[in-house]
């Protein structure tokens, strides 16, 4: 169910392209019911990146609360890796991860069109209430925009040490912020864009946000396990 839960993580990753039909066999024939199937999750889904090279894949896990990823039950899934996934952990290339709370949400439904903006610092303005839930509001009123949400990563519950997290031989990069807004299509970006660069400027001496559209490729709900 579409925006049920207060809980998220966030995940970006590439393969190389002659281990990407074994990415797609183990992480929509297993892992996402294997995920998906863990107490608290509610759905999974995974984009495709537009245009560009690096970062392909942007996966989206939503949970009823942040606390279910670090859950006991969770952290136990994390250090009994299955065969296929020791298999495709060292295949993961310029991994991303960011696990925590939702802190806003506008909107009735999902998109196939996502625009991610991952902060490695927190922005101010998204810090503040009155100015972040204004600047949400906007957005969400503009043609063809489905969805805007905030998320706020949670940097104890992201680092735990697994079984997986060993398995990775890429870096394992973290952030702070995740502003993700769901459209029918990536024309309706252009006007969104154009709201961003005024409102959330590049602040002094941090780097800027990464900014990407992806397409939604699949989506797989808890209640389909059952």
């Amino acid at each position: 169910m579409w925006n049920a839960g207060y809980g998220f993580m966030a995940i970006w990753s590439d393969v190389a392209p002659d281990d990407s039909d074994f990415y797609h066999r183990w992480l929509l024939g297993e892992h996402f019911p294997e995920r998906v199937g863990v107490p608290g999750f509610i759905a999974a889904r995974v984009f495709r990146r537009q245009a560009g090279s690096d970062f392909q894949f942007f996966i989206l896990y939503e949970t009823e609360s942040p606390e279910v990823l670090a859950s006991p039950a969770y952290v136990a899934r994390l250090n009994s890796p299955t065969p296929m996934t020791q298999s495709a952990m060292p295949k993961l290339k310029n991994f991303v991860r960011g696990a925590g709370r939702v802190v806003r949400s506008n909107g009735v439904c999902g998109g196939g069109a996502a625009k991610a903006l991952r902060f490695e610092q927190p922005h101010p303005l998204l810090g503040d209430p009155r100015t972040r839930n204004a600047l949400l509001e906007k957005i969400s009123e503009m043609d063809r925009v489905l969805a805007v949400r905030l998320f706020e990563v949670d940097t104890a519950a992201t680092t735990i040490q697994t079984e997986e997290k060993k398995m990775r031989t890429s870096k394992e990069e973290i952030y702070s912020q995740l502003l993700l807004i769901e459209a029918v299509d990536f024309d309706a970006f252009e006007a969104v864009s154009e709201v961003l660069n005024v409102t959330l400027p590049r602040q002094e001496n941090t780097p800027l946000a990464y900014d990407q559209s992806y397409q939604l490729i699949c989506e797989l709900q808890r209640r389909s396990l059952s």
